[in-house]
């Protein structure tokens, strides 16, 4: 087994059918489903559920803007009832592209936002009558009424060295999406630091960085290019977000060419700016032995459970199908 888990990005839902029950016949952990602009997460996960037995499938991720702490805490105790136990909470601030442009919220405080929101979170799946009196938010007098509360783990997407470092002091895993494995050892200093903080030891919280992945035996010169796909789409494309990010992990030049290649010419421009050696630090592409040997990287660098970021809208369903299946 390469990964730990997965994320399904596939708009069509008989295909995350087939996925979800091909990734738990692979004996994986854990699916993920994601929620940007298009299908809401929730009616999925929750059909995701019912037709698998083991596999975790989870919410990777619920953004902070878009709904309250009060209506996540209600909506992780149900999936989390569903599936037996068998759901886990990513949580992050998305980025200003997605809740200006899209939910027409203000990017406001999203690190203040983020403990506040786990906070309240932990506190309603703990079973508490809740009293906060935050920056942000003033909760008094309300439980969940329901019969019984799941201790849901709950994963930040955090990338911002602050952000890491407040996830290393409340969250239950780290989840950050484009990290290369030339960084994560120096990343994850900052989720010791508040690890620490927090009286806590950094073993506690699970390491699962999304990783994007295409493997392919018959094709791999293929699975690269999806790879570089799907860097060029979130450096290029979500704002300054994932380039200031790239930045910051040591490819400020390359972020810089793939920002400039979609302003000149979108999804096409930036892709001839992705170079061999971001595909190489970002992902795991390729023949299956190439991904081993990517994978083993980042947990040589200090990832517990790598999650497979298979690129479905560039790959395809054939070529998505052959990924997990060596997986």
């Amino acid at each position: 087994m390469l990964a730990n888990g997965v994320t399904l990005g596939s708009r069509d839902r008989s295909e995350l059918i087939e996925y979800a029950t091909l990734a738990e016949s692979q004996g994986l952990e854990s699916i993920w489903l994601g929620e940007s602009w298009g299908a809401a997460a929730v009616p999925t996960i929750t059909q995701l559920l019912d037709r698998t037995d083991a596999i975790d499938v989870c919410a990777g991720i619920f953004n902070i803007y878009a709904r309250t702490p009060a209506l996540v805490a209600m909506t992780a105790n149900t999936l989390a009832e569903i599936g037996d136990g068998r759901f886990r909470l990513g949580l992050g601030a998305s980025g200003p592209a997605v809740i200006e442009n899209f939910h027409g919220v203000e990017f406001d405080r999203p690190l203040r936002r983020t403990r506040e929101y786990v906070e309240i979170v932990r506190a309603f799946l703990a079973g508490e009558r809740v009293e906060y009196d935050g920056e942000l938010f003033d909760l008094s007098g309300f439980a969940l009424d329901v019969e019984r509360t799941h201790d849901c783990p709950i994963y930040v997407a955090a990338m911002g060295e602050t952000n890491r470092q407040l996830t290393g002091e409340f969250a239950d895993g780290w989840m950050p999406l484009l990290v290369p494995s030339t960084a994560i050892d120096d990343a994850l200093e900052a989720v010791e630091r508040g690890a620490e903080r927090g009286d806590r030891s950094l073993e506690e919280i699970d390491v699962a960085p999304w990783v994007p992945t295409c493997v392919s035996e018959r094709d791999p010169a293929a699975a690269r290019e999806h790879v570089r796909s799907l860097i060029a789409f979130y450096v290029g494309a979500m704002g300054d977000y994932y380039a200031n990010a790239a930045t910051a992990f040591g490819f400020g030049e390359e972020a810089d060419a793939v920002q400039a290649g979609w302003k000149e010419n979108k999804q096409a421009g930036a892709e001839a700016a992705v170079t061999d050696e971001m595909v190489s630090a970002f992902g795991a592409a390729g023949t299956p032995a190439e991904a081993a040997a990517s994978f083993e990287r980042f947990v040589e660098a200090g990832a517990d459970s790598p999650i497979a970021y298979v690129p479905t809208r560039w790959a395809g369903e054939e070529l998505s199908r052959e990924t997990i299946s060596h997986l």
